[in-house]
């Protein structure tokens, strides 16, 4: 049995900008976790503060696995594709710095992906109750429409396909390159595997308004998301 659990290795993959308060309470929760992890921490040369760089180099210090490297493709796409492409463990989690994505669901998401290691591990705000909170009336609707558009097209028995906190088998990406680098690459992420026959399990999850940080999501960012979903139709 001990074998076995051993047997699973997790890259975490996280995109920052400059929430670095919200990054350290992320990790410290993320450590309780028994399992073998990294952390690829994908930082913007252009828009991450000098300080929160300073604070990336003590992080590394404390923390033997974890690395950061200099964001080169633009956007959060482009950050997680980078985060891939220098993942060394046998599973991806996706999640983001700001604690948006809760730290403390990933444990379960692990489990579930333990008894479903060919699957895609989705977190799904929409199976939970009071899944959003703080998330404004117009990206509420905004986000509820959108689901029921892709459901016109794709019958999978999923309800959010825009909530990008995931666990993936790392096999799923192995010579795949993100094409949409915007937030639409959420999308992207799980269309292409289900299109290549990959199953996912959906877990209940709840989203938070971020309290460090902006919001990068702009109204490209939201067109970003149909042109995946005709891209893939």
């Amino acid at each position: 049995m001990t074998k076995k659990k051993n047997l699973y290795s997790l890259s975490i993959i996280i995109p920052i900008m400059d929430e670095i308060n919200s990054l350290k309470k992320t990790i410290k929760i993320l450590e309780r976790i028994k399992v073998k992890k990294e952390y690829l921490i994908i930082y913007s040369q252009k828009f991450t503060p000098s300080i929160v760089k300073k604070q990336l180099l003590y992080l590394k210090s404390k923390h033997k696995n974890l690395n950061f490297f200099p964001q080169k493709r633009p956007f959060v796409g482009g950050a997680i594709d980078l985060g891939i492409k220098n993942s060394k463990n046998k599973y991806l989690a996706i999640m983001a710095a700001d604690l948006e994505t809760n730290p403390y669901e990933l444990k379960n998401m692990i489990s579930m992906s333990k008894k479903n290691p060919q699957s895609i591990i989705s977190a799904d705000r929409w199976i939970s109750k009071k899944g959003f909170s703080n998330y404004g009336i117009v990206k509420f609707l905004a986000n509820f429409f959108f689901q029921k558009l892709i459901k016109l097209f794709f019958s999978y028995e999923i309800l959010d396909f825009t909530f990008a906190y995931r666990v993936y088998p790392s096999k799923v990406f192995e010579g795949y390159k993100i094409n949409e680098l915007r937030h639409g690459f959420a999308l992207e992420m799980l269309l292409i595997p289900i299109k290549k026959g990959y199953n996912v399990v959906t877990i209940p999850a709840k989203w938070k308004k971020r309290t460090e940080g902006n919001s990068s999501i702009t109204l490209q960012s939201y067109i970003s998301y149909l042109k995946v979903l005709f891209k893939n139709i």
